[in-house]
């Protein structure tokens, strides 16, 4: 019998695994210690978890499908993770947990192909809108089948391409992200040398996957329903509708949320910036080449700058959800990812960013009264704080004490994680 492997050499061959074990002992010990003085009051049960959208997973589970031409319907959620659901035979709060072990198991598979170092992988891990993976919604669905996308793109794995994004078409309304950012990623990728064939065959695999799902989900509704598109004509009365924004922008949650939404639209407005840069890169592909960036990181940049117009667009001002489409997915570990791949920046770059920072702030009527009814040096604190926070990450890579930050980082987002899931337990308005 081979002896047993030291947990020494262990945690070199496999430190991702290691990582998230200790965060989630660590997650646990700070769990009960802010329970136990009463910081925290509430902790999950099959009542308290089973609020807001679980009722319509719930009913779709139970009843299947139903809609009405003059109401909210079942028939805006698409039917994967009901179905689970409802093969599983779980409760919501077990339901919960298998999500949260699901999204754990992608997460480790996805930091330890991307061979991320186990310091970001931890804070990674701490991301405060990822409460959403212990509830009875679709974001830990997702992220499995995302995962499997992105790294089909980084391994080679057509099939694995195929699957993720079939599954993430039957889990919620990808196919208006995804079609888009599949378009922009098979345009750069022919645009490199020898490369035409073979972004063609992937970009084609990756829209039937595409179509496929819409097909499926459109059939399921139409067998149920009598109607194959009531998934589009239902999301009106949820407010999602071609509109102009309103300013200043908002959120129904409040300060709470508010400003993880205004990072998710930093990172939207950063990776639009982006992708009008590689943009006309390529039309100037004659006289420089163009920058050779990996599709897979070419395809996240595309599914941002499709969340960040819809947001823009079809919500009207409101930033409701933005962190939770943005922030809680796959395609932002990778872009976290890749930066840390990038040489260090000069330091008179941070200066423009931080200007163009301040400047989008004031969307939010950062510098006016309007602002959450907030005196403008409450407004004006409130989003110095969050420049800070992000700064910290911007320039993680080239401060000298790296690991105190991040464990500071580390600390904070996880007390906020679990404050943002008591605020849900509670019924406040978190997503």
């Amino acid at each position: 019998m081979p002896p047993l492997p030291a947990p020494a050499s262990f945690a070199k061959r496999y430190p991702i695994p290691v990582v998230v074990a200790g965060h989630l002992v660590l997650l646990a010990a700070l769990g009960s210690v802010l329970y136990c003085f009463g910081i925290i009051r509430y902790l999950p049960t099959n009542e308290n978890i089973a609020r807001w959208d679980v009722y319509w997973y719930n009913l779709i589970r139970e009843q299947g499908y139903s809609y009405s031409a003059t109401s909210m319907s079942s028939t805006a959620f698409f039917p994967l993770f009901p179905y689970l659901w409802r093969l599983t035979g779980l409760n919501a709060f077990h339901m919960g947990l298998l999500n949260f072990s699901l999204f754990i198991a992608a997460f480790t598979w996805l930091a330890q192909q991307l061979r991320l170092p186990g310091r970001w992988a931890l804070l990674l891990l701490s991301t405060p809108p990822l409460l959403f993976m212990v509830i009875p919604y679709t974001e830990a669905l997702f992220f499995v089948f995302a995962t499997l996308a992105l790294l089909g793109l980084h391994r080679g794995r057509l099939s694995w391409w195929m699957l993720g994004l079939l599954g993430c078409g039957l889990t919620r309304s990808a196919s208006t992200m995804f079609t888009p950012a599949v378009l922009f990623t098979t345009l750069l990728w022919a645009a490199q040398p020898g490369q035409v064939r073979r972004a063609l065959q992937w970009g084609g695999a990756g829209l039937l996957a595409i179509t496929s799902s819409v097909g499926t989900v459109a059939f399921i509704q139409w067998y149920q329903v009598g109607e194959p598109f009531a998934f589009v004509a239902t999301h009106k009365f949820w407010g999602q509708k071609l509109q102009w924004p309103q300013f200043p922008f908002a959120s129904p949650s409040g300060i709470n949320m508010l400003w993880l939404d205004a990072l998710a639209l930093w990172v939207g407005c950063a990776a639009i910036a982006t992708c009008l840069w590689l943009a006309g890169r390529w039309l100037q592909q004659r006289q420089r080449p163009l920058p050779a960036l990996p599709p897979v990181v070419t395809f996240a940049l595309g599914y941002c700058v499709s969340i960040a117009l819809f947001i823009l667009l079809y919500q009207g001002g409101s930033v409701w959800n933005f962190s939770r489409y943005l922030l809680a997915t796959p395609f932002f570990v990778v872009l976290v990812w890749y930066l840390g791949t990038l040489p260090a920046w000069p330091w008179p770059r941070y200066l423009y960013l931080l200007l163009a920072t301040l400047g989008l702030w004031q969307v939010f009527g950062a510098y006016t009264l309007e602002f959450d009814n907030f005196g403008r040096g409450q407004a004006l604190w409130y989003f110095a704080l969050l420049t800070g926070y992000l700064f910290a990450y911007l320039t993680l890579r080239q401060l000298r004490w790296q690991r105190e930050v991040i464990m500071v980082l580390y600390v904070f987002n996880l007390v906020i994680q679990l404050h943002l899931l008591e605020c849900f337990l509670q019924d406040y308005v978190v997503q």
